[in-house]
């Protein structure tokens, strides 16, 4: 058997989608005739690696080739992936001596991401001894493939705050944000009364709740592509703080009372001669007159020190008449309204 010159390999890799990101390697090793040429492809995603053997002594009908020739692929520090016949193109190379290519494929399906070197050898079965008459290396990177869809649910979902009518909410990001950036967030509450919002930020304050009363809040990631899971916290607003006693208000010294004293026309009656108009709230009472009968021309109020004194007035002719007296004052924080009213007999 005339010996052989070692022969030419070529390996080329191609994949439906290729890891821009990664620069393509140049073959590691190739002898003369042999090429190995493979591209950067992406974890999942399955490559068609396809290895070419140059042979220099078959005639353009491949006749003088020996033996035919297989291809086998495998992963450098890794698994192999099998041996494929060969076909034969003859060729010429424009000289007296012509050539023939032998071409196999072998499909590869990458299932993680990294730096691999993909080997092949050439391999025909009639030679004696090494049956090996060419190989090639070449270097290769694996991107992880690129997630799609829409993102995971928010994580660590908490509330930081609450009052009577407010709940304070906090959470982390998606671990992943699916196929495209993270848009926003959808806040959603139900309770006694619900609602929606859309926030940009990881953190919400949901107000206008009721007190006292059991909410959940519900949170979803949003991208282009839709909405995430919904991740879920309940929480109870805080009790409305009770108030405290209304008091009755009243006079703190003494008044009069019943159907009043009789006061003289045009003559000053001390209203009050033994303590002024303070109520129990700290206020002074307010004096006024209603209910004037119609003999009466006037009804005049003021203060000597703490005593209040009135003056009543009867229209020329008139013997006789009345009015009401309205001690009044308005209601104070504990304290409500005060209202006293009592009848005065006007006399000549």
């Amino acid at each position: 058997m005339t010996k052989k010159t070692m022969g030419s390999v070529a390996l080329v890799a191609s994949t439906a989608v290729v890891a821009t990101s990664v620069a393509l390697a140049a073959p590691a090793s190739a002898d003369r005739n042999t090429t190995l040429n493979a591209g950067n492809g992406t974890v999942g995603v399955n490559q068609v690696l396809t290895a070419t053997y140059v042979s220099p002594n078959a005639t353009t009908s491949c006749d003088d080739e020996p033996g035919a020739i297989s291809f086998d692929f495998k992963v450098n520090k890794g698994p192999d992936l099998g041996t494929v016949g060969g076909s034969c193109t003859p060729v010429t190379d424009g000289s007296r001596t012509p050539v023939a290519t032998w071409t196999a494929s072998m499909n590869w399906t990458p299932t993680s991401n990294g730096s691999f070197t993909l080997k092949v050898d050439a391999i025909e079965q009639e030679l004696g001894g090494n049956p090996t008459v060419g190989s090639a290396e070449k270097r290769v990177s694996i991107a992880a493939a690129k997630p799609s869809g829409a993102p995971s649910k928010p994580q660590n979902l908490k509330v930081t705050g609450v009052s009577t009518n407010t709940v304070s909410l906090n959470w982390n990001a998606p671990s992943s944000q699916g196929g495209s950036a993270i848009s926003g967030y959808i806040v959603q509450w139900s309770g006694p009364t619900s609602g929606q919002v859309t926030v940009q930020a990881t953190n919400a304050n949901i107000g206008t709740l009721s007190a006292g009363s059991t909410y959940t809040f519900s949170v979803s990631a949003a991208n282009a592509q839709g909405w995430s899971d919904w991740a879920s916290v309940t929480q109870n607003t805080a009790n409305a703080p009770t108030p405290p006693p209304v008091q009755q208000q009243a006079l703190a010294g003494p008044s009069w009372t019943g159907g009043g004293p009789k006061v003289k026309s045009g003559k000053w009656k001390t209203f009050n001669d033994t303590a002024n108009l303070d109520t129990n709230a700290g206020h002074e009472a307010r004096l006024s007159a209603t209910n004037r009968s119609s003999s009466v021309k006037s009804v005049s109020f003021r203060y000597d020190g703490d005593r209040a004194q009135v003056r009543a007035v009867l229209k020329p002719g008139a013997r006789s008449g009345s009015f009401t007296l309205v001690e009044s004052s308005p209601a104070y924080p504990g304290f409500t309204a005060m209202r006293v009213t009592r009848v005065i007999k006007v006399v000549k």
